[in-house]
């Protein structure tokens, strides 16, 4: 389930003494509703090399859709036709481009609709789902350095009509919101700088960044 909380700065970093691969996870899970079509913007930190050598990368993308539409039949007669309704986002940032998350809105297979006004209500709609993306070997440089990564964040809906000998009216209405987290699996330093590690079980704040609240949390890769 998608993590509703607002956060907007780096609020804090929970490290475990480690031996192999440690993992550090940056998130902004604002999750706001907007009027469709949206293109929202998330800032996230790159990669630090002073913890470490950098492994992989993943990146999830996190997306919430509420959608309520309703089907006229404009003609005399009554129409035969099916209804699909979906909400893409769309991911671009650091190496990505272009990334798809794909939420279904409505399908209603084939329905008959009455004619002169005849209406048929196709409900609501609320709907959440997540995207795991690998970052590949080769574009890893692209999320290293110093201040922060931008993503932006897409969407475009797509409604396919089979049917209705052109004579339907579609109202639709719909708001959609995007979420990210951006995990770093990486070897650390033999001797990282100090204040970079915190000791096992500690938790220390750390400043404000760009973007909203963002927590951070660290664990031991299984």
């Amino acid at each position: 389930m998608i993590k509703k909380a607002t956060l907007a700065t780096a609020l804090g970093m929970l490290a475990f003494a480690a031996h192999g691969e440690t993992a550090v996870s940056y998130s902004s899970l604002p999750l706001n509703l907007e009027t469709t079509e949206i293109a929202q913007s998330f800032n996230l930190p790159f990669f630090d090399t002073s913890l470490g050598t950098l492994d992989s990368v993943t990146v999830e993308l996190f997306g919430h859709a509420i959608s309520s539409g309703t089907l006229t039949n404009t003609a005399a007669q009554s129409q035969n036709l099916s209804f699909e309704s979906n909400l893409n986002l769309f991911l671009s940032g650091g190496s990505l481009s272009g990334e798809l998350l794909s939420l279904p809105l409505f399908n209603t297979g084939f329905i008959n609709i009455a004619g002169n006004g005849g209406t048929y209500d196709l409900g609501n709609a609320d709907i959440d789902g997540s995207t795991l993306i690998n970052v590949s070997a080769g574009d890893l440089s692209a999320f290293i350095g110093g201040g922060n990564l931008s993503f932006t964040c897409n969407s475009l809906t797509g409604n396919t009509q089979t049917g209705g000998g052109g004579n339907i009216r579609v109202s639709q209405e719909t708001q959609a919101g995007c979420g990210l987290e951006i995990t770093y699996n990486y070897t650390p330093a033999d001797n990282p700088p100090p204040g970079t590690v915190p000791e096992p079980g500690s938790l220390a704040l750390v400043g404000l960044a760009m973007a909203g609240l963002s927590w951070v949390r660290r664990r031991r890769a299984k």
